[in-house]
């Protein structure tokens, strides 16, 4: 017998044994599918990761931020214990499977140009989010057994594990596509309260996506039938009313398959005596707001105030709404008479109160304390008429007679007056019902402001109104359903806060402390009322903790400051390490969205924006 035939000889022997063994090898039932499985924990090992092994024919089927699910399988009686959920966090890397990837063999024949190739198989890391108990999505208790299956989630089953399968009557609104699983849309709930309405970071550097992402949510919320209203602080979005015109927007919003098209229901706000950015807006309102709205606390940290300032200003105040009382100004009669019982100047100014009564209140101290004061005349819109009960009111107060700091309050008062934002007429203010429509985009364009303080002034005050009136209304759904009526639907409203370091840093609130605890009483009783904030920066870094607090949802774009990225570490759940390392080189339109109904944050290449942006290329 020759060598050839004792081999056949042995090999049909190795065949015989093996079918008489149970044949050839079949991976377990319960592995059939998988792509990867469980090793042991390394010594690197963390909690809340687990290492798996990807075989060479399944490593183009796994990438990084792919969901997967692992039946936890004991590796002795092969039962499964449990099934996590999982998604590849970093990884996969190629590693050889009987040498090290430094061995000498390998870089030998690499330095020289060799092709020397070995069996390869990869290394990744999962991070394990949940676990699956009766259907349901709950935090891991333990960690998967080694040597358990690993398998690929599909897209339906990503958007149910994510939370993403959005009920229609939630109104599902589209940011973009989930990084790694293209099929699926990431998208948010409009109309749930325990989402938007618990408002909203948007953060990035510039020409990372913001105002790409921006204009997209204002139209897609709009859409939805929530009414969205805009503090524009460089009119950017003054143009969204056109369809986009700019060439690289109109090559991303065909790949996406999507056309351009301007806003449907536009309309642009600017304050009275102002230049609008888009004066061709085919939908304007100029307005005004009311002085007597002003708190008088929030109008000594506007004014900028020293301490012994402050008091002769709240002095005078105090004289300004007696003089009003004596004179039935406000209150004028009963009804009024209990009005002003509930007022609270913490909130809210005095009713009919004008900046120019406040000027003759100071004008008339600083004459009385320079011996002039028979001659005091009152200003039109002021105490004209009424000088007398003005100076009776003075007489009987014990005013400081420092007239120096009487004259730089003086200054301040006019000052404000000058820059003409306060309305003398009913018709000038401005009526937040023309905003509460529901699918309408109000648009308050605050570019022709160079005043900062100014501007601010403009916004606390807007969001107090728009927040006094979501409460007048829902008190009035409230009563109606006490009563068995039918209640009017409450609007959404969805409010974005433009350059919102420049409203809201920590400079700002130091020195406006009552004007931070408006906006923070809005983000406190906003949620119940459908009134949401959406806060934009491109310098997060000026935004205090006090801020940030106030978010749970997040669209981070490209972030560069590490300082930044360490304070979100601490407010944005469910972050791996390998994303947070990745916000600094994030391309234009990509962000990490991180939301109240989703089961953790999802890397996002946002939606281009269909509509035309001002001063944007």
């Amino acid at each position: 017998m020759n060598a050839a035939e004792k081999i056949a000889m042995a090999a049909d022997q190795l065949e015989r044994t093996g079918n008489d063994n149970g044949g050839a090898y079949q991976e377990p039932e319960a592995y059939r599918g998988s792509c990867a499985r469980t090793m042991f924990d390394r010594p690197g090992s963390e909690d809340g990761t687990v290492t798996v092994l990807v075989p060479e024919h399944q490593i183009g089927n796994v990438s990084r931020e792919a969901y997967v699910r692992i039946p936890s399988i004991h590796p002795r009686s092969n039962e499964i214990e449990a099934e996590y959920l999982g998604v590849v966090a970093s990884g996969p890397f190629a590693e050889p499977d009987a040498l090290g990837a430094t061995a000498p063999t390998l870089v030998v024949a690499a330095a020289h140009g060799a092709v020397l190739t070995p069996k390869y198989h990869s290394i990744a890391q999962v991070e394990v989010f949940g676990e699956r108990v009766d259907g349901l999505v709950i935090p891991p208790v333990r960690r998967p057994c080694p040597n358990s299956p690993v398998f690929l989630l599909d897209g339906d089953e990503v958007k149910a594990v994510l939370g993403l399968d959005i009920p229609p009557g939630d109104m599902p609104v589209r940011l973009g596509l989930m990084d790694g699983v293209s099929s699926i849309a990431v998208e948010v709930p409009a109309a749930k309260k325990s989402v938007l309405f618990k408002h909203l970071a948007i953060l990035g550097t510039t020409g990372g996506g913001k105002s790409t992402t921006v204009s997209g949510s204002i139209m897609n919320f709009a859409e939805a039938g929530n009414a969205v209203v805009v503090f524009d602080i460089e009119g950017e979005y003054t143009t969204m009313d056109r369809p986009t015109d700019n060439p690289q927007m109109l090559a991303a919003l065909r790949k996406r398959k999507l056309q351009a098209r301007g806003a449907a229901n536009t309309r642009l706000f600017y304050l009275s005596g102002r230049a609008p950015a888009n004066p061709e807006h085919p939908s304007k309102r100029d307005f005004k707001i009311a002085f007597d709205d002003l708190s008088p606390h929030v109008l000594t940290e506007v004014l900028d105030l020293s301490e012994p300032q402050e008091r002769r200003l709240l002095d005078a105040y105090e004289i300004c709404r007696i003089t009003m009382e004596r004179e039935k100004i406000f209150p004028a009669d009963d009804e009024e008479q209990r009005q002003a019982l509930e007022i609270d100047e913490l909130q809210s100014g005095w009713p009919r109160m004008t900046i120019e009564m406040m000027l003759d209140v100071v004008g008339a101290a600083i004459e009385m304390i320079e011996g002039d004061i028979d001659r005091y005349k009152g200003r039109t819109n002021g105490f004209r008429g009424h000088e007398t009960t003005l100076k009776q009111t003075l007489n009987a107060r014990k005013i400081e007679k420092d007239s120096r700091s009487w004259k730089a309050i003086a200054k301040r008062l006019w000052r404000m007056k000058k820059a003409g934002v306060f309305a003398e007429t009913q018709e000038e203010r401005i009526d937040v019902d023309e905003m509460l429509v529901p699918g309408q985009i109000s648009i308050v364009d605050l570019s022709d402001m160079d005043a900062p303080y100014l501007r601010n002034l403009v916004i606390a005050q807007m969001l107090r109104a728009l927040q006094m009136r979501q409460d007048e209304l829902y008190k009035e759904r409230e009563d109606a359903l006490r009563e068995n009526r039918e209640p009017k639907p409450l609007t959404r409203v969805n409010i974005f806060i433009e350059e919102a370091h420049e409203f809201l840093s920590a400079q700002r609130i130091k020195q406006m402390p009552n004007l931070f605890d408006q906006v923070a009483r809005i983000a406190r009783r906003g949620r119940k009322r459908y009134l949401g904030l959406i806060f934009v920066t491109q310098l997060p870094s000026h935004l205090p903790d006090e801020v940030l607090g106030l978010v749970n949802n997040w669209i981070l774009h490209k972030l560069t400051d590490t300082g930044v990225v360490n304070r979100l570490r601490k407010v944005v759940p469910g972050v791996n390490e390998a994303t947070w390392n990745s916000l600094p080189n994030l391309a234009p339109g990509q962000a990490l969205c991180s939301f109240t109904h989703i089961a953790r944050p999802v890397m996002t290449t946002i939606d281009p924006s269909p509509c035309q942006l001002r001063m944007v290329d």
